[in-house]
């Protein structure tokens, strides 16, 4: 059984973990992605040139990243008890999130942006009962100002940092300003750049917030995605429910930094939606909540086959999905 196999901590679990994000990955080196550089705003594109002109760099990178990005997940959810165990199966979860269609097997914006905002979630979830906190406030705002630079949209969620501050501590306007200004940092830097090299006037066309023309009609999916989006669908409700549950016994720590997760989900669905070009490579900010909910459906389910059938399933969909498209 896949998931009985990553219910522990076990180092040699990281290396299956790999192996997963292998085996889903290597369909990419046989029919890459679309072009994110066509849904990329900020400086995405000058970072992707940086590592432009090798083969199967891109692929390479995205893969490490992945994985990183499921172990930095996977610690921050065990330090928080956000599960009931202390287990590798988030880590397994996200890697399958971020690996679930043919568009997501490609470097693109969502992929560094999701390290920031982890980074970022982690320096919040630690204000908790912290009243000493100011750096940690400062540096959750920088970290979101970083993956802002790379899709810029992203700064709107500066909204989601002030509730999450309200909801892990009590109100005070200073950790506003302090979240706020950490954002903006990066933002100098860049200003300094433009300034240095007479270019101001142009800075505008990389940091682009609201979309003139929003391009949602005629939006067709062909049926081999069905599959697929009937078991996403299907799972997530079953763990949003499973999460519930979990919210209403936790202790009220776990309770605020569920309710946390639950806005960032909401903001993470909107904020691309800016865009004129709906694509589903930004929207794997969704991986991050959705893994903590899908995670708490397998733990927690009394029947540990019926978990099983349906991590089987929503693989062999994925994996389906991917030899048709190429």
């Amino acid at each position: 059984m896949i998931l009985k196999q990553f219910n522990n901590q076990r180092p040699i679990t990281v290396g299956f973990l790999v192996l997963i994000a292998l085996s889903l990955w290597s369909f990419s080196f046989y029919n890459p992605g679309a072009d994110a550089s066509t849904v990329a705003s900020s400086i995405y594109p000058w970072f992707v040139n940086l590592i432009e002109g090798i083969p199967f760099i891109q692929s390479i990178a995205a893969i490490v990243l992945i994985i990183v990005q499921a172990i930095m997940i996977n610690n921050i959810i065990n330090e928080s008890q956000l599960i009931s165990t202390k287990t590798y199966i988030p880590s397994l979860v996200y890697i399958v999130l971020m690996s679930s269609t043919p568009e997501m097997l490609n470097f693109h914006p969502g992929l560094i942006g999701n390290f920031f905002l982890i980074l970022m979630l982690s320096r919040l979830f630690k204000t908790y009962r912290d009243e000493s906190s100011f750096a940690k406030i400062f540096d959750a705002g920088l970290y979101l100002g970083l993956a802002s630079t790379l899709h810029f949209p992203y700064i709107l969620m500066v909204a989601f940092g002030w509730a999450a501050l309200s909801i892990l501590r009590s109100f005070a306007w200073r950790d506003w300003v302090i979240f706020t200004l950490g954002t903006t940092i990066p933002y100098c830097f860049i200003l300094t750049y433009y300034y240095a090299f007479d270019n101001l006037t142009n800075v505008s066309d990389h940091f682009i917030l609201f979309a003139e023309n929003r391009v949602f009609e005629d939006i067709e999916i062909p049926y081999y995605y069905f599959p697929v989006l009937i078991l996403f669908v299907g799972l997530i409700l079953l763990g949003a429910k499973t999460v519930f549950l979990e919210w209403r016994i936790g202790a009220i720590k776990v309770k605020k930094l569920l309710s946390t997760l639950i806005i960032f989900s909401l903001f993470s669905f909107l904020v691309p939606l800016l865009l004129s070009e709906l694509s589903i490579m930004l929207y794997t900010g969704l991986a991050i909540p959705l893994c903590v909910y899908l995670s708490n459906y397998f733990i927690n389910n009394r029947k540990p086959i019926v978990a099983e059938v349906s991590f089987f399933l929503l693989l062999g969909s994925i994996v389906y999905l991917h030899v048709v498209t190429l």
